[in-house]
Protein backbone atom coordinates (compact mmCIF):
# COMPACT_ATOMS: atom_id res chain seq x y z
CA UNK A 1 0.00 0.00 0.00
CA UNK A 2 2.54 2.53 0.89
CA UNK A 3 4.87 1.69 -2.32
CA UNK A 4 1.19 2.29 -4.56
CA UNK A 5 1.07 5.64 -2.67
CA UNK A 6 4.78 6.87 -3.40
CA UNK A 7 4.01 5.91 -7.25
CA UNK A 8 0.99 8.02 -7.58
CA UNK A 9 2.81 10.94 -6.04
CA UNK A 10 5.47 10.73 -8.41
CA UNK A 11 2.97 10.23 -11.49
CA UNK A 12 1.24 13.63 -9.65
CA UNK A 13 4.76 15.59 -9.64
CA UNK A 14 5.25 14.21 -13.18
CA UNK A 15 2.42 15.24 -14.14
CA UNK A 16 2.69 18.87 -13.26
CA UNK A 17 6.16 19.23 -14.29
CA UNK A 18 5.61 18.44 -17.56
CA UNK A 19 2.55 20.88 -18.08
CA UNK A 20 5.01 23.63 -16.44
CA UNK A 21 7.20 22.64 -18.88
CA UNK A 22 4.57 23.08 -21.81
CA UNK A 23 3.14 26.48 -20.55
CA UNK A 24 6.68 27.86 -20.54
CA UNK A 25 7.12 26.84 -24.01
CA UNK A 26 4.11 27.90 -25.65
CA UNK A 27 3.32 31.05 -23.57
CA UNK A 28 6.29 32.88 -25.53
CA UNK A 29 4.22 31.78 -29.12
CA UNK A 30 1.02 33.99 -27.97
CA UNK A 31 0.89 37.63 -29.25
CA UNK A 32 -0.23 40.48 -27.21
CA UNK A 33 -3.93 40.09 -28.12
CA UNK A 34 -3.98 36.39 -27.94
CA UNK A 35 -3.82 35.13 -30.87
CA UNK A 36 -0.89 32.50 -31.79
CA UNK A 37 2.01 34.24 -33.44
CA UNK A 38 2.89 33.30 -37.22
CA UNK A 39 6.07 32.10 -37.55
CA UNK A 40 8.05 34.07 -39.93
CA UNK A 41 11.61 33.83 -41.74
CA UNK A 42 13.24 35.78 -39.52
CA UNK A 43 10.91 36.13 -36.47
CA UNK A 44 10.72 39.95 -37.06
CA UNK A 45 6.94 40.34 -36.83
CA UNK A 46 3.67 38.42 -35.11
CA UNK A 47 1.47 39.67 -37.78
CA UNK A 48 3.69 38.63 -41.01
CA UNK A 49 3.91 34.64 -42.31
CA UNK A 50 7.19 33.73 -44.35
CA UNK A 51 5.74 34.72 -47.01
CA UNK A 52 5.00 38.68 -46.83
CA UNK A 53 1.32 37.97 -45.95
CA UNK A 54 0.17 40.51 -43.23
CA UNK A 55 -2.72 40.12 -40.57
CA UNK A 56 -5.16 42.07 -38.59
CA UNK A 57 -4.20 42.57 -35.18
CA UNK A 58 -7.03 42.20 -32.71
CA UNK A 59 -6.85 43.84 -29.58
CA UNK A 60 -4.80 46.98 -30.65
CA UNK A 61 -7.39 49.38 -28.77
CA UNK A 62 -6.95 47.43 -25.66
CA UNK A 63 -3.65 46.73 -25.35
CA UNK A 64 -1.41 49.23 -27.52
CA UNK A 65 -0.44 52.50 -27.38
CA UNK A 66 -2.75 55.44 -29.41
CA UNK A 67 -0.60 57.86 -31.75
CA UNK A 68 -3.10 60.20 -32.77
CA UNK A 69 -6.51 61.11 -34.59
CA UNK A 70 -7.44 62.52 -37.60
CA UNK A 71 -11.02 63.74 -38.86
CA UNK A 72 -11.87 63.52 -42.72
CA UNK A 73 -15.12 65.66 -43.24
CA UNK A 74 -17.40 63.88 -45.48
CA UNK A 75 -17.56 66.08 -48.01
CA UNK A 76 -17.03 66.52 -51.80
CA UNK A 77 -13.25 66.69 -51.58
CA UNK A 78 -12.92 63.09 -49.16
CA UNK A 79 -11.70 59.72 -50.13
CA UNK A 80 -11.42 58.43 -47.38
CA UNK A 81 -13.57 60.65 -44.36
CA UNK A 82 -13.88 59.35 -40.99
CA UNK A 83 -12.63 59.21 -37.76
CA UNK A 84 -8.92 57.89 -38.32
CA UNK A 85 -7.33 56.19 -34.63
CA UNK A 86 -3.69 54.88 -35.32
CA UNK A 87 -2.38 52.47 -33.14
CA UNK A 88 1.15 51.04 -32.28
CA UNK A 89 3.03 49.12 -29.81
CA UNK A 90 3.82 50.39 -26.62
CA UNK A 91 7.51 48.86 -27.29
CA UNK A 92 7.97 50.89 -31.10
CA UNK A 93 6.81 54.00 -28.77
CA UNK A 94 9.55 53.50 -26.50
CA UNK A 95 12.09 53.02 -29.70
CA UNK A 96 10.57 55.81 -31.44
CA UNK A 97 11.47 58.32 -28.79
CA UNK A 98 14.81 56.86 -28.36
CA UNK A 99 16.03 56.97 -32.25
CA UNK A 100 13.59 59.22 -33.85
CA UNK A 101 12.53 56.16 -36.49
CA UNK A 102 10.45 53.50 -36.38
CA UNK A 103 12.08 50.26 -35.38
CA UNK A 104 12.74 46.70 -37.38
CA UNK A 105 9.11 45.20 -37.01
CA UNK A 106 7.24 48.04 -35.91
CA UNK A 107 3.75 47.40 -36.77
CA UNK A 108 0.59 50.64 -37.00
CA UNK A 109 -3.08 50.19 -37.56
CA UNK A 110 -5.08 52.89 -38.45
CA UNK A 111 -9.14 51.46 -37.68
CA UNK A 112 -11.46 54.26 -39.40
CA UNK A 113 -14.64 54.60 -38.51
CA UNK A 114 -17.84 56.41 -39.62
CA UNK A 115 -19.14 59.90 -38.10
CA UNK A 116 -21.61 59.87 -36.19
CA UNK A 117 -22.91 63.52 -35.22
CA UNK A 118 -26.05 65.01 -33.08
CA UNK A 119 -26.91 68.34 -31.01
CA UNK A 120 -26.09 67.94 -27.79
CA UNK A 121 -25.84 70.67 -24.34
CA UNK A 122 -21.76 71.46 -25.82
CA UNK A 123 -22.75 72.09 -29.27
CA UNK A 124 -22.50 69.76 -32.56
CA UNK A 125 -21.03 66.93 -31.71
CA UNK A 126 -19.37 63.88 -33.60
CA UNK A 127 -17.90 60.67 -32.61
CA UNK A 128 -16.66 57.52 -34.04
CA UNK A 129 -19.56 55.27 -35.27
CA UNK A 130 -19.00 51.55 -36.56
CA UNK A 131 -15.48 50.75 -38.21
CA UNK A 132 -15.05 50.94 -41.88
CA UNK A 133 -11.77 49.55 -42.85
CA UNK A 134 -7.89 49.00 -40.92
CA UNK A 135 -5.18 49.78 -42.90
CA UNK A 136 -1.99 47.94 -41.36
CA UNK A 137 1.86 48.63 -41.97
CA UNK A 138 5.16 47.02 -40.91
CA UNK A 139 8.20 48.25 -40.87
CA UNK A 140 10.91 46.22 -42.74
CA UNK A 141 14.27 47.07 -42.68
CA UNK A 142 15.72 44.46 -44.34
CA UNK A 143 13.43 44.25 -47.81
CA UNK A 144 12.94 40.72 -46.46
CA UNK A 145 10.12 39.99 -49.19
CA UNK A 146 11.27 41.86 -52.41
CA UNK A 147 8.88 39.55 -54.18
CA UNK A 148 5.96 40.68 -52.55
CA UNK A 149 4.36 43.73 -54.48
CA UNK A 150 2.41 44.74 -51.43
CA UNK A 151 5.79 45.45 -49.61
CA UNK A 152 7.87 49.00 -50.80
CA UNK A 153 9.75 51.11 -49.25
CA UNK A 154 10.69 49.29 -45.99
CA UNK A 155 7.24 49.03 -45.09
CA UNK A 156 4.29 46.46 -45.41
CA UNK A 157 1.28 47.25 -46.35
CA UNK A 158 -2.00 45.80 -45.42
CA UNK A 159 -5.97 46.98 -46.05
CA UNK A 160 -8.61 44.57 -44.10
CA UNK A 161 -12.49 46.03 -44.98
CA UNK A 162 -15.31 45.86 -42.30
CA UNK A 163 -17.40 42.83 -44.54
CA UNK A 164 -14.30 40.33 -44.02
CA UNK A 165 -11.70 42.25 -41.20
CA UNK A 166 -9.65 38.95 -41.44
CA UNK A 167 -8.68 38.96 -44.97
CA UNK A 168 -6.20 41.76 -47.12
CA UNK A 169 -7.18 42.44 -49.91
CA UNK A 170 -3.73 44.50 -50.83
CA UNK A 171 -2.28 42.66 -53.19
CA UNK A 172 0.19 45.96 -54.33
CA UNK A 173 0.93 49.01 -52.36
CA UNK A 174 0.74 50.41 -55.66
CA UNK A 175 -3.32 49.63 -56.27
CA UNK A 176 -5.60 51.64 -56.97
CA UNK A 177 -8.19 53.23 -54.49
CA UNK A 178 -7.92 52.62 -50.95
CA UNK A 179 -4.96 50.14 -52.02
CA UNK A 180 -3.26 53.44 -53.75
CA UNK A 181 -1.12 53.29 -50.66
CA UNK A 182 1.91 54.46 -52.58
CA UNK A 183 0.20 57.95 -53.88
CA UNK A 184 -1.46 58.39 -50.15
CA UNK A 185 1.79 58.39 -48.80
CA UNK A 186 3.67 59.75 -51.14
CA UNK A 187 3.42 63.20 -49.95
CA UNK A 188 5.33 61.85 -46.30
CA UNK A 189 7.81 60.28 -48.25
CA UNK A 190 10.48 62.23 -46.67
CA UNK A 191 9.27 61.13 -42.37
CA UNK A 192 9.37 57.14 -43.49
CA UNK A 193 6.32 57.09 -45.45
CA UNK A 194 4.19 58.01 -41.85
CA UNK A 195 2.15 61.29 -41.63
CA UNK A 196 3.67 61.77 -37.62
CA UNK A 197 2.09 65.53 -37.51
CA UNK A 198 -0.96 63.37 -36.00
CA UNK A 199 0.60 61.67 -33.91
CA UNK A 200 1.53 64.12 -30.82
CA UNK A 201 2.93 60.94 -28.47
CA UNK A 202 5.93 60.49 -30.63
CA UNK A 203 6.40 63.27 -33.20
CA UNK A 204 8.63 65.70 -31.04
CA UNK A 205 10.88 63.31 -30.74
CA UNK A 206 11.41 62.16 -35.04
CA UNK A 207 14.52 62.53 -36.26
CA UNK A 208 13.77 63.90 -39.54
CA UNK A 209 14.48 67.44 -41.00
CA UNK A 210 11.47 67.98 -42.73
CA UNK A 211 9.45 66.98 -39.27
CA UNK A 212 11.28 70.11 -37.27
CA UNK A 213 10.76 72.72 -39.99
Amino acid sequence: MEWCNVMKKTVILLSVTVAATISLYFLPLLSADGYAASVTKSNFSKFVDAEGNISRPHEFRKNWAHLGSWLVKNDDQATGPGIHDVYTEAASVEAFRQSGEWPDGATLVKEIRSIENKAMTTGNAQWAGEPVVWFVMVRDRKNRFPNNKAWGEGWGWALFEAENPDKNVTTTWKGTGFNNCYGCHLPAEETEWVYIEGYPTIRDAANYESAKN
